[in-house]
């Protein structure tokens, strides 16, 4: 789908109950392609009564059963049907996101779905499989007392999700949210609601029941503070920043929801002289160059050993020359636009501040040749220190600090002086240093030698402000459900069934 098509299939709507419906104010609001400056389309601006209509909508839904209820091989092949679906939408799917956000479409990969696809569908495939194996478990004490655990679907869940992927982190919340049998109000964010609608129809296509799943469009303050508020909304699980989480606890905190957060991070990327750096670099300049730098996960914070530090640099700024700003609907643009003006101007605020905490070594500026779109060169901060702002402080855009350390330790004190706590990595030779530095890292999630490399049975969350709780495999399984347990005495032979409890 083309620029002129998104323009000429007019408004994104909100999905309700099984059908694509207007704001029941009947406002909107504009949907701007970051690379142009332009709107491309108009989206429902959803407030509280959209809000209640898909609250409704997915309550009714829950207790008819045909969901909540429903074998779990049921629902198993519906979840893969719609997996199928969005690998082969994976082309229009990618098109409609890189109008919304500017992330690049990617080279030409033929018949092949694009990898975020690819993971989005397998999000999907994982979990459930997941819901189909699981099974209860049945505890024996004694031949006196036979008890039985009981894992049952919640109820109705508000997702709410960020733009810097929207189908792959939409699904990642979705997947396990349905696939234990309940219901959702999904609100995505206003930055990118062309690419869900597509993920609506599939639902619809693969068989889901109406009102499962409900999407609402929108801002926070109008749709998401009464989704959250919401007296039918059992829990809340909410990917952004750690400012919005604040609030949505305090507003779930009233009726004590269930929350789940993942938030920002500040990620330590850590060099070792003894790395292989002809994996360590591209690694590194991937690790924040890749979606502009808008990436929870991203090695915003480069440390390098002594040893190595100036060939590192010398290496990582060639690399980063790889990354050329470009059109993101062009076929091999690495670096598209940031995602809206207030994200550029917030990244460009921070290329200020870091001229007068640090050194420039590369980039910093608005690319030359681009006089609309909200592009930043990818770029280096070196001769700062890690207590600097611009070391402390979640940027979310292409600009990596590059910080010098002696040793491990070293290395490990400046990794974990950070409010943040999300992800980590480690490229070193030794096995030993490996396992030293990551059970010391104070973060969530570390790779060690590679990036981005998971298995969806993992704990995926942060510590400190980056997180609240744990996504993936039994975890996502533990907040989608309840657990409960029914027992009764055994009568052992010969005599009357044994007292206790």
């Amino acid at each position: 789908m083309s620029e002129a098509d998104v323009m000429r299939a007019g408004s994104a709507q909100h999905y309700i109950g099984g059908r694509f419906v207007d704001a029941a104010s009947g406002g909107c609001f504009e949907v701007v392609n970051p690379a142009t400056e332009e709107a491309v389309a108009t989206a429902a601006r959803g407030e509280a009564a959209d809000i209640d209509r898909a609250v409704s909508a997915a309550k009714d839904a829950f207790e008819a059963g045909d969901w909540s209820r429903a074998k779990p091989s049921f629902r198993r092949e519906v979840l893969f049907r719609a997996a199928d679906l969005i690998e082969a939408r994976s082309a229009e799917i990618m098109q409609r996101q890189t109008l919304e956000m500017g992330g690049p479409i990617g080279p030409d990969l033929g018949s092949r779905p694009h990898p975020l696809m690819e993971r989005s569908a397998w999000n999907l495939r994982f979990f459930a499989e997941e819901q189909e194996q699981a099974g209860d478990r049945a505890f024996n004490r004694d031949d006196t007392l036979l008890t039985y655990t009981m894992t049952d679907p919640a109820g109705v869940f508000g997702l709410i999700t960020p733009w810097n992927a929207p189908i792959m982190l939409s699904t990642w919340k979705m997947a396990p949210c349905l696939a234990y049998g309940n219901s959702a109000i999904h609100k995505p964010s206003e930055n990118s609601p062309l690419s869900i609608g597509v993920l609506c129809e599939i639902y619809e296509e693969a068989g889901l029941p109406p009102g499962v799943y409900n999407m609402v469009l929108g801002y926070g303050q109008e749709a998401g503070v009464p989704l959250v508020e919401h007296d039918d909304v059992i829990g809340i699980s909410f990917t952004g920043s750690p400012a919005t989480a604040r609030d949505i606890a305090k507003r779930a905190a009233h009726g004590l929801k269930r929350t789940s957060f993942e938030l920002g991070g500040k990620s330590a990327n850590i060099v070792f002289a003894d790395a292989d750096l002809d994996k360590a670099v591209p690694a590194a300049a991937m690790g924040i160059f890749m979606n502009s730098g808008q990436v929870c996960v991203a090695g915003s914070r480069i440390l390098v050993q002594n040893e190595i530090y100036d060939r590192f640099l010398e290496r990582f700024e060639k690399a980063a020359a790889g990354w050329k700003p470009g059109d993101p609907m062009e076929r091999g643009t690495r670096l598209g636009p940031l995602v809206s003006k207030p994200q550029y101007e917030r990244v460009m605020g921070y290329l200020d501040l870091a001229r007068e905490e640090g050194r420039v070594l590369f980039g910093g500026s608005r690319p030359g040749g681009f006089d609309k779109g909200y592009f930043v060169e990818p770029t280096a901060i070196v001769d700062v220190q890690p207590d600097a702002r611009i070391c402390q402080e979640e940027i979310f855009g292409p600009v990596a600090t590059v910080i010098p350390f002696a040793d491990a330790d070293e290395a490990i004190a400046i990794a974990n002086n950070s409010d943040y706590g999300l992800a980590g990595y480690i490229w070193t030779g030794s096995q030993d240093t490996a396992h030293y530095v990551s059970h010391r890292l104070q973060t969530g999630m570390i790779w060690i030698n590679s990036g981005f490399n998971r298995d969806l049975r993992q704990p995926f969350g942060g510590m400190k402000i980056s997180g609240l709780g744990r996504e993936g495999g039994d975890l996502s399984r533990e907040f989608y459900t309840e657990t409960r347990f029914a027992s009764f005495p055994l009568t052992p032979r010969g005599g009357e069934p044994a007292a206790g409890h």
